[in-house]
């Protein structure tokens, strides 16, 4: 059987939809051995994450929680750290995924990636064109990961989310595919950080295959890159989501895994 783990969830203190407690509650009755809550951070571009008020209160329950289940489950307190918002304090939070979901124009204007189909379409008129959108994406990745002092990176390609069959941009074209796999063997690389992989848009009926794309995986595993399957669950139902069954492909195809369990020990 295997491990459960789930090192990427949210809950209703950012956009999800359970509280903290109903998270750890599933999590336990299913079997987990651990769980790492990920709440947004505020990113003061777009008004989106957890407010002060919210991360404190959030940090309080996550730290109750890890309390209540020590010895039965372990929970860890992390944050999915917008590359636009501002650093915690460090030593604040047990480990960051570092996450692009919005990306600035040259004009100034901040697009969000993963919001809504026509937020793509402005971004596309203001960058002039599916090539620059695309140039723009990775680059904000590339930076995010390059300046940020995240351990894990957050569904790597989200620029994807809304793209199936490639309603906005062309995924099987040279320059998608160049953009997408520099940044990626960059980073994989550096062996500075470890690449999720993230089931999140499957489960809400986005797209059919997981961040980053199967295709990428060939990458992760020539440059024997640690990866970790996490759901980016918003609730209880999606907690488990595909978690078994994507942990035994990335096996299968050669890649490293581990849980968030194994990178806090290390």
């Amino acid at each position: 059987m295997a491990v459960l783990s789930n090192g990427h969830t949210h809950t209703s203190l950012c956009d999800g939809q359970d509280t903290p407690a109903a998270m750890a509650r599933a999590a336990y009755q299913l079997g987990f051995k651990s769980l790492g809550f990920s709440g947004h951070s505020f990113c003061p571009a777009d008004g989106y994450g957890m407010t002060p008020s919210a991360m404190a209160e959030y940090c309080r329950e996550v730290r109750a929680l890890q309390a209540e289940y020590r010895g039965r489950m372990a929970v860890y307190l992390g944050l999915e750290l917008d590359s636009l918002s501002d650093l915690p304090p460090a030593g604040q939070f047990e480990y960051l995924i570092g996450s692009v979901h919005s990306i600035v124009a040259p004009g100034g204007r901040v697009y969000p990636i993963d919001a809504a189909p026509e937020d793509i379409l402005a971004a596309l008129a203001d960058f002039g064109g599916a090539e620059a959108y695309v140039r723009a994406y990775f680059a904000a990745v590339d930076e995010m990961l390059a300046t940020r002092p995240v351990q894990i990176c957050g569904h790597f390609d989200l620029i994807r989310k809304f793209n199936a069959e490639n309603r906005f941009f062309d995924e099987s074209s040279r320059q998608y595919k160049e953009n997408a796999a520099a940044v990626l063997r960059r980073h994989c690389q550096t062996k500075q950080v470890i690449f999720e992989i993230n089931t999140g848009a499957m489960y809400r009926g986005y797209l059919a295959r997981p961040y980053p794309d199967y295709w990428l995986w060939e990458i992760l595993r020539d440059e024997k890159a640690w990866v970790m399957v996490n759901s980016d669950a918003h609730s209880v139902d999606g907690l488990a989501w595909q978690l078994a069954e994507q942990t035994a492909r990335a096996k299968e195809f050669g890649l490293k895994v581990l849980t968030v369990d194994e990178l806090l020990s290390n």
